[in-house]
């Protein structure tokens, strides 16, 4: 087989996968400079085959009508890509037939026998091409750049300096000048479809960026409304119950000292939970950083279960039981903060035993994480309500904020840890903090 119809074939296949690539690509992101060059791509490989038949089938040396014009076309959609790209051009049905009209001219006019006009027709094709290389450039005035513009304008530039070089080169089938001219085509084609997969994907890339973003957005606005609706919800119960007191102090019926004693303690308390709802909320919308130090586990846990075992009001019959794994090395965290978790977590098993039960701390090491475990013998949780645990003011308790455990898992996870939570009905619930060992 002569050597130009091996250079052909193996040209020819190589577009091919070369399209489908792109075809793959195309399927995932819908770009509309991206879908003229998928068709400008597609022409290129069709050219290619179609000189194939023109060799083995129709047996000339010199392409056919349908074979130029194919490869017109490619250079047409080139351009279109390229408008589209710079203007968010759009290919309607009169550009379509103005496009097709010019080609059909350009490739006649290329046909005749004349070396001065076929010269023509590759030099426009040519300036055509780099023409399309020029808009593919990013100019400063444009807000949106992407990495690969820049390839493709270049390569895109070369490959049209390429078309007007070789309208001055004498090329003999199997020379060394003709392979050399159809080396540099493909390694210029290949280059640009390096080029058009990097923008494209860059392009997506972006595109997923701002999505996200908007996404984020979304959530912070639907978490606010949540945070609000939750907020009106918790305090008014508060208020009702603080303007009933008033209500009752200033009626001119006169109360009983008794009466007006109770009147004012539930007052109190009520103020005091308006003013614990308010500072959860205030530390879960603005939660300090945390400071993290090397320090020992063992002390924070020692200090908790001391404040349990002392705080008879809230624990009368806890049996508050410690164990401390002693090969827990000395780790990096927050000890006010994490204080305040272990408290706040040791708080809420105290109150789902109703004051008398059986309270674990208990510390040990899994891989490379601390594990802070705080288990209860409490009623437990249903297993409908665990993914809730962690929802900002959702709460089983009749006086609770329905925020600790969120500010607990914002907190531990400021750490770089997680909460895990087990539970069974009946049986109590086990909290597991987990700290890791490593600085995150």
């Amino acid at each position: 087989m002569p050597a130009p119809l091996i250079l052909t074939f193996v040209s020819t296949v190589a577009f091919a996968v070369q399209l489908l690539i792109f075809a793959y690509l195309y399927s995932s992101h819908r770009v509309r400079f991206f879908q003229y060059l998928l068709l400008a791509w597609g022409a290129y490989t069709l050219s290619k085959g179609l000189k194939l038949v023109d060799v083995l089938v129709l047996g000339v040396d010199h392409p056919s009508f349908v074979t130029d014009l194919t490869t017109v076309a490619a250079v047409g959609f080139t351009l279109a890509a390229a408008f589209a790209h710079r203007w968010s051009y759009r290919l309607n049905a009169r550009d379509v037939l103005i496009g097709t009209a010019v080609a059909v001219g350009l490739t006649l006019a290329g046909d005749v026998s004349v070396d001065e006009t076929q010269r023509a027709v590759g030099i426009t094709l040519g300036v055509v091409q780099m023409a399309a290389g020029f808009l593919f450039w990013p100019f400063q005035s444009r807000m949106t750049r992407f990495r690969g513009e820049r390839l493709l304008a270049g390569f895109l530039t070369l490959w049209g300096v390429h078309r007007i070089a070789t309208q001055f080169v004498s090329m003999v089938p199997g020379s060394t000048s003709y392979l050399t001219v159809h080396a540099v085509f493909i390694l210029l084609y290949f280059l640009s479809t390096f080029a058009v997969i990097i923008m494209v994907l860059e392009r997506a890339r972006s595109d997923s960026e701002r999505l996200h973003a908007r996404l984020r957005e979304a959530e912070r606005l639907a978490t606010a409304g949540e945070l609000a609706a939750g907020m009106a919800h918790e305090i008014r119960n508060p208020l009702a119950a603080i303007l009933n007191a008033t209500a009752l102090l200033t009626e001119e019926t006169g109360l009983t000292p008794d009466e007006r004693a109770s009147t004012l303690a539930a007052l109190r308390t009520e103020a005091r939970r308006l003013n614990r709802i308010l500072s959860d909320f205030l530390q879960f919308a603005r939660p300090q950083q945390a400071r993290r130090a090397p320090g020992d586990i063992r002390e924070v846990v020692q200090h908790v279960s001391s404040l349990i075992r002392e705080d008879r009001s809230r624990a009368p019959r806890v049996d508050v039981r410690v164990a401390v794994d002693p090969a827990v090395p000395r780790f990096a965290f927050d000890r006010d903060q994490v204080t305040q978790v272990l408290w706040n977590v040791a708080l809420n098993a105290v109150e789902a035993m109703n004051g008398r039960g059986r309270l674990s701390l208990e510390v040990n090491r899994r891989n490379g994480d601390v594990a802070l475990s705080v288990s209860d013998t409490g009623a437990g949780i249903a297993a409908e309500n665990l993914p809730r645990v962690f929802e900002p003011f959702y709460t089983g308790k009749p006086n609770g904020s329905g925020l600790g455990l969120t500010i607990a898992e914002r907190i531990v996870g400021a750490h770089g840890g997680r909460i895990e939570i087990d539970s069974e009905l009946g049986r109590g619930t086990r909290v597991t903090l987990l700290f890791p060992l490593a600085a995150v």
